[in-house]
């Protein structure tokens, strides 16, 4: 009888994962039995709060009943017990049977209490509107690229240079990565509001740029996978007139103005 509470704790645990503000971010990189160890570990969790939530029934409320060998202080389940026996089961195994199913419905809802634990300290580390802000970080530290494209997205006048595989440069502001799901993290795509586009030279690799994004009216999104990405680095306008000195570059880099910051 006590195997049927594995099977709710595997369950809450799996969706612990999906709520859980911190795993929800990074349920893309539990795969095969690290996923089923993953789930294991938040179920358990889940089952203890469950079982803490019922010790705190037994000394806050009155006794009405026992179940089985374990004191348990609701109404609920003497009545549930006492139901099952009027249906033919035993009244050991219906005491048993009562006090699993409510402690698997308390797993349950446990679930839901780590959520709600992990926002409150989220949102005492980071701050009640920056919780998303924090975690999404928090996941993306452990790449360069990822991170200097998050820290660039931050901040309203960077601008950051992505060279693709196929030659082609894009300037622009990075506006999003993506929302992570069960297969996938944040970092798959990124949407960027381009300011300037162009090429390197097949022989030099010198970037020529030959498309100016802010010399037309109205707003242009691009969105980029991130594994065509060769290169990214923030760029700084000043450096690129210091190196390319010429009247065209100093007419065409003078003073970038794209739409959000018109």
């Amino acid at each position: 009888m006590y195997l049927l509470l594995i099977l709710p704790t595997l369950v809450s645990g799996f969706l612990a994962c999906h709520i859980h503000p911190e795993n929800k971010a990074k349920l893309h990189r539990y795969q095969g039995q690290y996923l089923y160890l993953k789930s294991a570990e938040m179920g358990l969790k889940c089952f203890g709060i469950a079982l803490l939530i019922s010790f705190l029934a037994h000394l806050l409320i009155p006794d009405t009943g026992k179940i089985y060998t374990f004191e348990f202080s609701l109404q609920l389940g003497p009545y549930m017990a006492s139901k099952l026996a009027e249906m033919g089961v035993k009244t050991d195994e219906a005491l048993l049977l009562a006090w699993v199913v409510i402690l698997s419905v308390l797993t349950f809802f446990s679930a839901y209490i780590l959520q709600a634990i992990a926002c409150i300290r989220l949102m005492h580390k980071y701050g009640a509107d920056k919780v998303g802000v924090g975690v999404t970080g928090a996941v993306l530290e452990d790449s360069p690229l990822d991170k200097l494209l998050f820290s660039l997205m931050q901040q309203k006048k960077k601008f950051v240079m992505l060279s693709l595989s196929d030659r082609k440069v894009y300037v622009g502001k990075v506006i999003s990565m993506g929302e992570p799901s069960e297969t996938g993290g944040m970092d798959q795509d990124i949407s960027l509001i381009p300011l300037m586009s162009g090429y390197r030279d097949e022989k030099n690799l010198k970037v020529d740029f030959v498309t100016f994004y802010d010399e037309v009216e109205g707003e242009f999104y691009l969105t980029i996978r991130q594994e065509m990405i060769v290169s990214a680095t923030e760029f700084n306008f000043k450096a690129y007139k210091d190196w390319n000195r010429s009247p065209q570059v100093e007419e065409e880099m003078s003073e970038p103005k794209p739409f959000w910051l018109k």
